[in-house]
């Protein structure tokens, strides 16, 4: 019997609800912003953070470091102060 290989298909299957937000946070020459949840969370959702510079050339030259995350919101802190905008990517699955 000849073999043939199957494309390996990763999936996730789950009875709880999945809620995603995307939001941004503005950095004028500062090294400290905020986000603001626009969902209810029940406990802290997971958070993910990425820098773009203001001439748009992904050359931000800083490191982000989330400092404190609520139910409510997150705070994030950059090494260096910069001029430029945050992405902020929520997720959350379950409640």
């Amino acid at each position: 019997y000849p073999y043939t290989q199957r494309r390996k298909v990763l999936k996730s299957i789950s009875d709880n609800g999945l809620t995603i937000e995307e939001g941004t946070i503005t950095y004028t020459d500062s090294a400290s912003g905020s986000y603001t949840f626009l969902e209810t969370y029940t406990s802290a959702p997971n958070v993910v953070v990425t820098a773009h510079d203001s001439a748009g050339n992904n050359l931000v030259g800083v490191v982000l470091n989330i400092t404190s995350i609520s139910t409510s919101g997150v705070t994030v802190q950059s090494t260096a102060n910069f001029t430029g905008t945050v992405n902020v990517q929520v997720l959350k699955v379950g409640d």
